[in-house]
C-alpha cells in the first residue's frame, strides 16, 4: 500500500453531497508499539484524515507522530500542557481544541476513537464505502456499539504481532454482563455538531427540531434518534445492532500490556487507580469468538511494512518502544510478584486465565437459559392477559401526553390545595413568612403558609410545573430552563417535617441556580423502597420528561444519595452527586451495616435494590464522603466503574453535605461538579479551606485525644486560637491537660 501525502478536499455546502473526507480524532498516550497498526488499519478501511493529540508520552509516540505529521499523513498536536482556560482533563482538552480546527469542521464524516478502538465494518467488504452505501439516506450519525475484547488468554507482550489477530475473544452481542458493554462510539457528520464527546457528539441547540432534523442510527441502520439526540452514550438493551458496524475495543490486550496500562494511566485521566485489577476482572471478556476484523490482517501487515520502508525512522522508534515496554514490564512484574502475589497469579497464571474464560462462558450459558425462560413466560403471560387484562397502575399526574407545545404536565395547583390565596405582592409573602417565624401568643393558631416552590410557580417568571402526592412520597417539578434538570431526594431528617411550607431537598439552591428541578419528598423512613414510586418515576421517564433537558443531575445525601444513585439508571447519561451515599441496606449485600433500623426493615428485594449496579449508565458519579467513617467508606468502595469519582472529605463524618454548607462550600461544589467546572484537585483545594471550621477542628481533636496524642492536641489548640477559634482551642486545652499531666508524672 502506497501512502498518499495529499490532503483531502474540503467539504461541500450540501452536507450529503460528499462522503469524501473521513476524519478520525483521537488522543493517545504511550501507544508507540501499537500506533502504526491502528493507523494502517483505519486508512485501509477508508479514513483519510487523522487528527491526533498526544500527551505526556515517554515511549516515542510523540516522535512517531511528528514524523507522520511531517510526511502529511496525520495532523499531530502535542496536548501535554494545558493553556490558560483549557480543560485540565487531556481528552476533553483535545476534543475542545479539535472542534476549532478546519481539518475537523470541513470533514464529511468524523469518528472519535481511542488508540485501542478499531472501527469495524460488517457490511460488504468492510470499507467505509460499503457502510455509506448501506446507511439510510440523510443519516447524520451512526452509533457503533462496543465489542469489548479480553486478552484471549495471551499473557506475553509480543511487539510485532497484530492486535487484531492476537485477541479474538470478545463480549457477546445478545447478552450484556454490565451496562457499559452497551456503550457506543459515533461516526457523524460535523455540520450540526457543537462539541465532541468520548462516545457521541453534542449537537447545536437548533438541530434536532422539525426545521433541522437529525437522524442517528445504530450499527444495523435502525433509527435511534430519540435515544441519542440529547445525551445518551449507551444503547438500550433492545436497540443493539451489529449488522453494518461495531467497534472492537481492546481494553485489556495481553496480561503484560495490561500491567503497563495500569502503571501508565490513560490518555484521558491522570488517575492510575481507575485502571486496577477490578478493571481487569470486569473487562477481560473472553466469552465468544469474534474474528471478522482478521480479514484485514495481511493487508495491515503489508501496509505497516510499506510505511516503515518509506519512513525508516518509524521502524526504529517502534522497535525501541518495544524494548522499553519489555524492560518496564519485567520490572513491574517483579514488583507485583513481591508485593501482591494474588494479583500476579490473576494476571500471569495460564490456569487462572483458563478458569476465568470457562467461568465467563458458563455465565453466558446460564444467562441465555434464563433469557429463554423469561421469553417463554412473557408469551404465556401475554396469552393470559388477553383473556383477563392486567390492572395497570397509572398516575393522575400524566393528564396528557407531552408534546413540543406542552413543556411539562400542568396541574391547577392552587385550586387543589387548602392554602389561602397568595398576596399579590411577593414582598407581602416574605413579610408573612418572617412574622410567622416569631413566637405566637399562647393559644394563638399560626396560619398555614405556602411553600416557596408554590410562590415561585404562581409569582415568578417560571409558572410551569406540578406537585403530585401519594401516601409515602410526593414529587415536585418546577420548569425553569431546558439547560439543566436537578433531580433531588429527601434525606432521613426531612421525613419527620410536617410543616406545610416544606421544600424539596436542595430547592433553594436550584432556584438560585435557575435550574429546573424534580424533587422527590419522603413521608416515610422507608428509603424510597416503594413500588408505586418506581412506577411513577418510570412514567415520567416514558413521558420523556427527562429528555427535555440537555443535562440531568441526580443528587441527595445519605438516604437521598442512595436514591439519587439508584434511580439514575432511569436516565442513562445523567450525572450523580451523592453525599455520604449508602449503596443499599440489603442485609445480604451489606451485612456489616447496623445503622438506620427503619431503612433496614424495608423490603430490599427487586428493582433498584443495589445502587452500585444502577450507576453503570451514568456519565459521571461523584461520591463525596468521609473516608474515616468506616461504614460510609465501605459503601463508597462498593461502587466501581470508569465513571466513579471518589471525593474524600475527612472529618466531615456522615454529614458531608451539612459540613460543606457550614463552610459555605456546598453550592460551589454542587454547581462546579454539575457544570463540569470542578476537578477532584479543585475539590481538594476547596475542602482544605474548611480546615479551620469548628466541626473540622473538633473532629480532629477528638481523634487525637482518642489516640492519647496530647502533644499534638495542644499544638492544634494553638493553631485554632491563632485562627480565631478560641472556644474550640479552650476545649482542646482542657482535653489535653490530664494527658499532659500524666506524661510528666514520675
Amino acid at each position: 500500500m502506497v501512502f498518499s501525502h495529499e490532503r483531502p478536499a474540503l467539504d461541500q455546502p450540501n452536507p450529503w453531497a460528499s462522503n469524501a473526507v473521513r476524519t478520525v480524532v483521537t488522543t493517545v498516550k504511550n501507544e508507540a508499539p501499537f500506533l502504526l497498526e491502528w493507523l494502517c488499519y483505519h486508512r485501509l478501511i477508508g479514513f483519510n484524515r487523522f487528527v491526533i493529540y498526544s500527551n505526556d508520552c515517554t515511549d516515542g509516540t510523540h516522535e512517531m507522530l511528528r514524523l507522520l505529521n511531517d510526511a502529511g499523513l496525520v495532523h499531530h498536536y502535542d496536548n501535554s500542557s494545558p493553556s490558560p482556560n483549557a480543560h485540565q482533563d487531556p481528552q476533553r482538552r483535545a476534543y475542545a481544541r479539535a472542534m476549532a480546527l478546519s481539518e475537523v469542521t470541513t470533514s464529511d464524516w468524523v469518528a472519535v476513537l481511542d488508540g485501542d478502538e478499531f472501527f469495524t465494518i460488517n457490511a460488504g467488504e468492510g470499507t467505509l464505502d460499503d457502510l455509506f452505501h448501506a446507511l439510510p439516506p440523510r443519516t447524520d450519525a451512526v452509533a457503533a456499539q462496543w465489542r469489548i475484547f479480553g486478552n484471549n488468554e495471551v499473557i506475553l507482550f509480543h511487539a510485532d504481532e497484530l492486535q487484531i489477530t492476537q485477541f479474538c475473544m470478545a463480549s457477546p452481542k445478545e447478552i450484556h454482563f454490565f451496562y457499559s458493554q452497551l456503550a457506543v462510539k459515533s461516526l457523524f457528520r460535523p455540520y450540526p455538531v457543537q462539541q465532541l464527546g468520548v462516545h457521541r457528539p453534542v449537537f447545536k441547540i437548533n438541530f434536532g427540531t422539525p426545521e433541522k432534523p437529525i437522524m442517528f442510527v445504530n450499527g444495523s441502520g435502525a433509527d435511534v434518534t430519540n435515544r441519542f439526540l440529547q445525551r445518551s452514550w449507551c444503547m438500550d438493551h433492545d436497540m443493539s445492532g451489529f449488522d453494518l458496524c461495531h467497534v472492537n475495543h481492546y481494553m485489556i490486550r495481553s496480561s503484560e500490556v495490561f500491567l503497563m496500562k495500569r502503571w501508565r494511566g490513560t490518555a484521558n485521566s491522570s488517575n492510575v487507580e481507575r485502571i486496577n485489577f477490578d478493571y481487569f476482572n470486569r473487562y477481560n471478556m473472553n466469552v465468544v469468538p469474534e474474528t471478522g476484523i482478521t480479514r484485514w490482517a495481511d493487508r495491515v501487515t503489508a501496509a505497516r511494512s510499506d510505511l516503515i520502508r518509506q519512513i525508516p525512522e518509524l521502524g526504529r522508534l517502534q522497535a525501541a518502544a518495544g524494548e522499553t515496554y519489555r524492560a518496564q514490564i519485567d520490572m513491574l512484574k517483579a514488583q507485583l510478584k513481591a508485593e501482591a502475589p494474588d494479583q500476579y497469579e490473576l494476571l500471569f497464571n495460564p490456569e487462572a486465565q483458563r478458569r476465568d474464560t470457562a467461568r465467563r462462558q458458563e455465565e453466558l450459558e446460564s444467562m441465555l437459559t434464563r433469557q429463554k425462560k423469561r421469553a417463554a413466560a412473557e408469551i404465556e403471560d401475554a396469552s393470559a392477559a388477553a383473556a383477563q387484562p392486567r390492572h395497570i397502575r397509572a398516575s393522575p399526574i400524566l393528564l396528557a401526553p407531552l408534546t413540543s407545545e406542552t413543556l411539562v404536565p400542568v396541574m391547577p395547583l392552587l385550586s387543589m390545595t387548602p392554602w389561602a390565596t397568595l398576596p399579590d405582592d411577593p414582598l407581602d409573602v416574605a413579610r408573612t413568612r418572617i412574622a410567622a417565624a416569631d413566637p405566637q401568643p399562647q393559644g394563638a393558631q399560626s396560619a398555614d403558609l405556602p411553600p416557596q416552590w408554590l410562590i415561585d410557580l404562581r409569582r415568578s417568571p417560571y409558572k410551569r410545573g406540578f406537585y403530585h402526592s401519594e401516601e409515602e412520597f410526593a414529587a415536585l417539578h418546577v420548569e425553569r430552563k431546558r439547560a439543566h434538570l436537578f433531580v433531588t431526594f429527601d434525606n432521613l431528617s426531612q421525613v419527620g417535617l410536617t410543616g406545610i411550607d416544606r421544600d424539596a431537598w436542595g430547592y433553594e439552591f436550584g432556584r438560585k441556580s435557575d435550574w429546573s428541578q424534580l424533587g422527590i419528598f419522603a413521608f416515610r423512613a422507608n428509603w424510597f423502597r416503594n413500588p408505586l414510586l418506581f412506577d411513577y418515576l418510570r412514567q415520567l421517564r416514558d413521558a420523556k420528561l427527562f429528555e427535555r433537558y440537555q443535562t440531568v443531575t441526580f443528587s441527595g445525601t445519605s438516604m437521598g444519595a442512595y436514591a439519587a444513585c439508584a434511580f439514575s439508571s432511569l436516565v442513562p447519561g445523567a450525572q450523580v452527586i451523592a453525599f455520604s451515599p449508602q449503596s443499599t441496606l440489603s442485609a445480604g449485600l451489606v451485612p456489616w451495616e447496623g445503622r438506620f433500623p427503619s431503612g433496614r426493615a424495608a423490603d430490599w428485594r427487586g428493582d433498584f435494590s443495589d445502587a452500585t449496579t444502577e450507576t453503570a449508565g451514568a456519565s459521571r458519579v461523584f461520591l463525596i464522603y468521609d473516608p474515616l467513617d468506616e461504614n460510609d467508606r465501605a459503601h463508597a468502595e462498593r461502587f466501581a466503574g470508569d465513571n466513579i469519582t471518589h471525593l474524600r472529605a475527612p472529618m466531615a463524618g456522615h454529614k458531608t453535605a451539612l459540613r460543606l454548607r457550614q463552610a459555605d462550600l456546598l453550592s460551589k461544589v454542587v454547581r462546579g461538579l454539575a457544570m463540569d467546572g470542578l476537578s477532584p484537585k479543585d475539590f481538594r483545594a476547596l475542602y482544605r479551606s474548611a480546615r479551620m471550621q469548628p466541626w473540622y477542628l473538633n473532629a480532629l481533636g477528638h481523634r487525637l485525644a482518642a489516640r492519647g496524642r496530647s502533644d499534638w492536641l495542644s499544638r492544634l489548640a494553638q493553631i485554632a486560637r491563632q485562627n480565631g477559634r478560641p472556644n474550640v482551642a479552650k476545649n482542646m486545652e482542657i482535653s489535653a491537660r490530664p494527658a499532659s499531666a500524666a506524661n510528666v508524672m514520675p
